[in-house]
């Protein structure tokens, strides 16, 4: 990723098939999974949130066009909330605890800047694990049940996180 690059420049494919398209759609979570890492870098709590959302939001839409699927951001923030709502224990943790855990001198500073990006690309990569999945078997938004893939997500989850932290 050159420093020119911004987050519309991901890859985008185009009349792809099979395993073309899935290559494209893994690849565009891998490009958007470093810019979650990015996100994490942010030391203020909600604003790194929030960034990490809306770059799995773009993340979203970018698959959406990869496999034709229509995509409405409202669709887009309901889906992505009730899958990272399993982690709302680990995200409000988080998000108490990294200000804390930021004040220590010394190693504060280095904790924030492990665990935040860590969560990010490792919830950014589950999400995009996910959909991927879904929109290959030939799913939509609409279609779409968080309920029946939260088990898939939390192993995706910790499988992305154990990877982040080697």
């Amino acid at each position: 990723m050159t420093a020119e690059a911004t987050m519309d420049e991901a890859p985008v494919a185009t009349e792809e098939t099979g395993s073309a398209q899935e290559a494209a759609a893994r690849s565009t979570v891998k490009y958007y999974a470093a810019w979650s890492f990015g996100a994490g870098l942010v030391a203020i709590p909600i604003v790194e949130l929030m960034l990490i959302v809306g770059v799995q939001i773009q993340m979203l839409r970018k698959l959406s066009d990869i496999y034709g699927v229509k995509c409405s951001e409202h669709a887009v923030r309901n889906v992505l909330m009730a899958l990272l709502g399993g982690l709302a224990a680990e995200t409000i943790g988080a998000g108490i605890a990294m200000p804390i855990a930021r004040a220590i001198p010394g190693i504060g500073s280095l904790v924030g800047l492990i665990v935040m990006p860590a969560f990010a690309v490792a919830s950014t990569v589950a999400v995009g694990e996910v959909f991927v999945q879904h929109f290959e078997k030939g799913g939509t938004f609409l279609d779409f049940k968080p309920s029946s893939v939260r088990d898939k997500f939390s192993r995706a989850y910790d499988a992305a996180r154990a990877a982040a932290r080697a």
